[in-house]
């Protein structure tokens, strides 16, 4: 019995140290499958990040790639491990040579640029500032050369300023003269003269829509600019002697409010002195009409009845002065109503001219002094609340090409037609405005990407179905779409800078093409 017993133990012994093995053998499992599940992942993220050094070296990695997303055991991807090590081995020798060589070169063009003279202090301390960069890997000697690109294009535009210094090639006079004559016509659009200099730039607009020499166009730019003196003088001459008739008008108005006043404060008095007078004779009347027995009665009555008689003559002349003043007050309001019409149609006249500063006048839409000031006002809205704000540059394809082909007047009537079309597919509360000869700038509020995207699709679409003719043939047209949201420290310049470079790189040559951007 002792035996078996001892046996018993020990078999007990044995069975808890199996299952303590099979815990410790399970859980060496679980972590060796976990470790294995780790190296795979760093080997997948490690073969994406060496990818682009070696063609052989890729493809070995993309292999071993393939092969542990499936289930196969460790030990069969040795042979091709080994590959890659020995391939990574020789990489790691070829790009440390580049490395190397690669600082040799940036040392040498960066003190090429430095032995140049007439640098400014300014570059001079950024290109000393390449050099003291760190440059053990090659993504440092990447930024360095980047930045070194930097300076080199900026030399390069100094170098070319002090060689050209203001004077212009006479490859270049032709592309100036174009962008002056229309810039000169966006000036002219912008201003609204109803006298006789408004009329004399509209005569000069004709001429610059059809084109002039250069002599002419000097000789206009000076006639223009004499214009809009000659009728800035002539508005302010109107508007100082409408204040001199209105302040004249008002003094006389003031004085004869008060004379009226002081009158009718002596009509008071008087008013009150007559109803005095009357409550005594008539208390008196009243007196002697209970002692009409008496023989004194009959010459107290007549003497009453006459001063009766002469207070109904006093109280005619009162209302003969009444009538007066009544007619004086009269005369007094209707020369306010006039002044008050004057002011009114003055102050349409000025808010009408407001209006027209700040709208361009061949699309009807706002100009871009009245989108600076809108995109400031919703800039600090946005810095506030941070909100959506959105900018949509709309470029109009081709309308050079449709000037050339049909004239100007057929453009203008393109662009207005155009202008019309993009406001009707916004929503009240978003703004348009012409940003230059062809373009127009959206500023779209607590907007998200979806509507973003469905705005363009409608401008797009709408644009594309306009019937539009000239001389007798169909012209399609269509818009090229650049947009992007204000995001974390944005500044308006910085978000219309990227509009337009992003639409200006991929327009060329292409047309109808949509770029989204953030």
């Amino acid at each position: 019995m002792t035996d078996i017993s001892a046996i018993v133990n020990e078999v007990g012994v044995l069975k808890q140290r199996l299952d303590l093995a099979q815990l410790s053998y399970r859980d060496s499992n679980l972590k060796s499958r976990r470790e294995i599940v780790i190296l795979k992942r760093l080997i997948t993220r490690l073969a994406v990040a060496c990818r682009g050094i070696d063609n052989e070296l890729d493809a070995s990695l993309q292999a071993i790639s393939l092969d542990l997303e499936q289930p196969l055991e460790i030990s069969r991807l040795i042979p091709r491990l080994s590959i890659v090590e020995r391939l990574v081995i020789q990489q790691a020798d070829v790009i440390q040579r580049q490395n190397k060589r690669l600082q040799h070169h940036i040392g040498l063009r960066g003190r090429t640029l430095s032995h140049y003279q007439g640098l400014p202090q300014s570059l001079q301390r950024d290109l000393r500032g390449i050099f003291n960069q760190p440059s053990a890997t090659l993504l440092d000697n990447h930024q360095r050369i980047l930045r070194l690109l930097e300076l080199y294009e900026r030399s390069i535009k100094l170098i070319a300023a002090n060689n050209n210094g203001n004077t212009l090639s006479p490859d270049q006079q032709p592309s100036f003269e174009v962008e002056l004559a229309a810039e000169l016509l966006l000036v002219i659009s912008e201003i609204d003269f109803t006298n006789e200099q408004g009329e004399q730039l509209f005569v000069i607009r004709e001429q610059l829509t059809q084109g002039v020499n250069q002599t002419r166009l000097q000789t206009l730019l000076l006639e223009v600019l004499r214009l809009i003196v000659a009728g800035t003088q002539a508005e302010r001459h109107a508007s100082q002697q409408f204040l001199n008739t209105l302040n004249s008008d008002l003094a006389s108005l003031q004085k004869n409010t008060a004379k009226a006043a002081s009158s009718f404060a002596v009509l008071h008095q008087h008013r009150c002195d007559f109803n005095a007078s009357i409550a005594t004779i008539a208390t008196t009347i009243n007196q002697q009409l209970s002692l009409k027995k008496t023989p004194t009665a009959t010459p107290l009555l007549v003497n009453l009845a006459n001063e009766l008689q002469q207070l109904a003559q006093r109280n005619n002349q009162l209302e003969l002065r009444e009538q007066a003043l009544i007619e004086q007050l009269n005369h007094n309001d209707n020369k306010v109503h006039q002044v008050q019409q004057q002011t009114h149609s003055y102050h349409q006249r000025l808010s009408q001219q407001e209006q027209n500063i700040f709208r361009d006048k061949l699309t009807l839409t706002y100009n871009r002094s009245a989108f600076d000031d809108r995109l400031k006002h919703e800039y600090q809205r946005w810095l506030r609340y941070q909100t959506p704000l959105l900018l949509m540059l709309i470029d109009i394809d081709d309308l050079s090409q449709l000037n050339q082909d049909y004239g100007h007047n057929a453009g203008d009537k393109a662009l207005k037609i155009i202008a019309k079309t993009i406001s009707q597919q916004l929503n009240p509360t978003d703004f348009i405005a012409r940003f230059s000869d062809d373009a127009f700038m959206l500023i779209i509020t607590d907007c998200n990407d979806q509507q973003r995207h469905q705005t363009i699709k409608n401008i797009r679409a709408a644009v594309s179905q306009l019937p539009l003719h000239f001389k007798g043939q169909s012209v399609a047209m269509s818009v090229s779409i650049s947009s992007s949201f204000f995001a974390s420290n944005d500044t308006p310049k910085q978000v219309i800078e990227r509009t337009e470079t992003a639409l200006l790189h991929a327009q060329h040559p292409r047309c109808n093409i949509v770029i989204d951007q953030i």
